[in-house]
């Protein structure tokens, strides 16, 4: 079984290699395959729910986004007045959020390529869409459990439910040859998630658990989970 280090690393390595340039256009309204262009809208349902469980005016607010990819979301919160610090283990994502900042933000933003194991100081929220993905359970937890430990308010971090259909999925993309593969997905019994770690957050970090809204498309399934304090 793989360590959360060599997880991160392998992760990181598709990212700089290959994935940049598709999250690169994914991210943009650069014309797309069709499946691609499914996802790109249902990843903005996503991103409408977050935000709609984040507060209009974020004035005065310190957000960690973990996992900001090209720095949509990031962008999003330093709109709303937040002061964002976008993480990501791809130097070459970061490069392409530091790219798009616009100048009026950028008193508001910083970009770093950096690791969610690594301590960047306190927040009061912390935000990570689809960063925990790929990740196995046990990652997820750690990673969790650490970013807990200097989260003021709550945190909203999305996970892939398991379906039927996600594993039939799943098993073809294998039959690809590995050059051509992402990081596999990592999917997760919401329900049974939630019943299992619910009393260990409250107990350890005094938070609650919940899910809090799901996007179930074709071609992109995602749940949002929100840990409060």
């Amino acid at each position: 079984m793989r360590t959360y280090s060599q997880n991160r690393d392998r992760i990181a390595e598709y990212f700089n290699k290959t994935g940049f340039r598709a999250w690169e256009a994914l991210t943009t309204e650069t014309p797309v395959s069709k499946i691609r262009s499914k996802v790109r809208q249902s990843r903005e349902k996503m991103r409408r729910k977050i935000l709609l469980n984040l507060p209009n005016d974020l004035s005065g607010k310190r957000i960690l986004d973990a996992g900001c990819g090209a720095g949509q979301f990031s962008i999003e919160l330093a709109k709303r007045g937040a002061n964002v610090l976008g993480i990501d283990i791809s130097a070459n994502l970061i490069e392409i959020a530091k790219k798009r900042l616009p100048d009026n933000l950028k008193k508001n933003i910083e970009f770093l390529t950096s690791d969610m194991m690594q301590c960047h100081g306190n927040f009061d929220f912390v935000i990570l869409m689809d960063s925990l993905i790929h990740y196995p359970e046990k990652d997820t937890i750690i990673i969790l459990e650490n970013l807990l430990q200097n989260t003021n308010e709550k945190m909203l971090f999305t996970l892939v439910p398991s379906t039927l259909i996600l594993s039939l999925k799943l098993k073809v993309g294998r039959l690809f040859p590995k050059s051509d593969r992402s990081p596999t997905l990592s999917p997760l019994n919401i329900e049974t998630f939630i019943k299992e770690y619910k009393n260990k957050f409250d107990k350890e970090f005094g938070v609650s658990l919940a899910s809090i809204g799901k996007v179930n498309d074709l071609f992109y399934t995602s749940e949002v989970l929100e840990l409060k304090k």
